[in-house]
């Protein structure tokens, strides 16, 4: 600021000087005021070429040494140079960002594309040239024309990226690829492509293992079951081998019910539902879970139910019953005698809604995006009191799923809990 005060000051006192030289030899001529205007305009000629000359000097990059060197103009200059050093250091760091970025897209083994608003390809790396099977050749070009499959074209050309997509390579059916996009900048599309294959190997894997294991476990429970009650009927074992059959039995039930659970979930995560599905009632399948929770409950808990005998869904009754009790049964092991249960039914244009709410102990906040994993509970120490088998709320996700539906868990500790079921309309 202060070089800035100087400049302007040497620039007025050069040009104070020549209007009063002006105005003093007017006078003695007898023509101040026009030797006043002439010298005026010759200044401002003067000034306004020093100004073309330093903006032609600009045009040329500043190469070279400025073309002249005081007055106010000398100040511009100085600026300019002060802002093209701070332009090249900002490119610099740019440039060295730039090619960082590179670095480490380079690096990946996921594949990263970028799509222009009209879906063609403006930049990808490496892992996905080898993915996607692209060449330089291709930039510019649609991406819908290198990746025919119609599940991807529908998924980049909708825009909307909730969840990834996972399809076959074009080039190599046994390889799967996952793609997930999102939204960028003026219309532009980042799209993630992974290799999936052994994840997808080792989930089928799972779900092969959960059956088998499921089946497998059915033929020897039978036998166990029915040497116990056998047994039973022996009056000559003494009270204390009674009492152990009865745990035996008591045992093998539970085991029966995972093997059925874990063979209910693993059909749910293997099959789709049926394209064709009868209209439900809900009242009537409610109506049962309530009468099974109060046998179960046997007079401990309040439970009611609120539901309009028109309601409809189409579905697989024995799936949404298995859903619905899942977590109606949960509200009943899991909540103090004198708890009041509610269940709400409710529809609109796009969506059956099932509530079940208590007013029991609640669940701790950072637990509840854990209780639809399998074999998850909220306290380990009820592992051997509240009767599940801990696939329950496993089984409620993947059957809402299944109908494009959702799972809405709100609680507080103290104060009770609401499971949400949500299924969409077809």
């Amino acid at each position: 600021m202060l070089v800035l005060r100087y400049g302007i000051k040497t620039e007025a006192r050069r040009f104070s000087a020549l209007m009063l030289s002006l105005v003093l030899i007017g006078i003695i001529l007898e023509l101040p005021l026009e030797l006043f205007l002439l010298g005026l305009c010759a200044y401002l000629i003067w000034f306004v070429r020093k100004g073309v000359a330093i903006f032609r000097w600009v045009e040329g990059g500043m190469r070279g040494k400025p073309p002249f060197n005081n007055g106010a103009w000398i100040e511009v200059i100085r600026l300019l140079e002060r802002l093209s050093k701070w332009q090249r250091r900002s490119k610099e760091k740019l440039r060295f960002t730039v090619k960082r970025v590179r670095r480490m897209t380079e690096s990946l083994d996921q594949g990263m594309v970028i799509l222009n608003g009209d879906l063609t390809l403006d930049w990808w790396n490496r892992a996905a040239e080898s993915l996607l099977g692209l060449r330089r050749t291709d930039r510019g070009s649609s991406i819908t024309n290198l990746v025919r499959h119609p599940d991807f074209i529908k998924y980049v050309s909708k825009a909307r990226f909730k969840e990834p997509l996972r399809i076959p390579s074009g080039s190599e059916p046994d390889i799967w690829l996952e793609f997930l996009g999102s939204n960028v900048g003026k219309g532009e599309i980042v799209i993630v492509v992974s290799d999936v294959t052994e994840v997808d190997n080792l989930e089928r894997m799972r779900k092969e293992f959960l059956g088998n294991v499921s089946h497998e476990l059915r033929t020897p429970l039978t036998v166990i079951k029915g040497y116990v009650e056998t047994l039973r009927d022996i009056s000559d074992f003494s009270l204390a081998t009674h009492k152990a059959l009865d745990q035996i039995g008591l045992q093998t039930e539970k085991m029966e019910a995972l093997a059925d659970d874990l063979a209910l979930l693993s059909k749910l995560e293997s099959e789709s539902p049926p394209q064709q599905l009868n209209p439900i009632k809900l009242k009537p399948l409610l109506d049962d879970i309530v009468n099974d929770a109060k046998r179960l409950s046997a007079g401990k808990h309040i439970i009611k139910l609120d539901c309009d005998s028109q309601l409809e869904f189409r579905a697989n009754s024995n799936e949404l019953r298995s859903a619905f009790s899942n977590i109606v049964f949960n509200a009943v092991h899991h909540n103090p005698e004198g708890a009041s249960i509610d269940i709400h039914a409710a529809e609109d244009a796009n969506f059956l809604s099932v509530s079940i709410r208590d007013d029991g102990i609640g669940i701790d906040l950072p637990k509840i995006p854990r209780i639809t994993e399998r074999f998850y509970r909220v306290d380990a120490s009820r592992n051997s009191h509240s009767g599940g088998t801990g696939l329950g709320l496993a089984i409620v996700k993947h059957t809402l799923n299944r109908y494009n539906g959702s799972l809405i868990v709100s609680s507080r500790i103290g104060q009770g809990s609401e499971f949400l079921c949500k299924l969409p309309r077809r």
